[in-house]
């Protein structure tokens, strides 16, 4: 893992545990793609994608929030997929 990686993860660790965070424009516009595509897979909330989420973000305490507080939040909105 890279330096920028280990950032962005420990960015949103800290956004999924404290719901908000203070960061600069240039980190929190490479970190919004990346917790966009981990609400996405929350919000099915099925055992792989919390197994993929816990390996993304690194801890199984963020990946309980994020599914069970954060996901159900944007449930009515739609998906955006490639």
């Amino acid at each position: 893992m890279n330096q920028r990686d280990a950032l962005v993860r420990s960015l949103a660790r800290s956004l999924v545990l404290h719901n908000s965070i203070t960061t600069t424009t240039a980190k929190a516009k490479e970190l919004r793609p990346f917790v966009e595509k981990l609400v996405t897979k929350a919000k099915t909330g099925t055992l792989a994608n919390r197994r993929l989420i816990i390996t993304k973000i690194g801890g199984e305490r963020e990946a309980k929030i994020l599914v069970e507080k954060v996901a159900p939040k944007y449930a009515t909105r739609s998906t955006y997929s490639q």
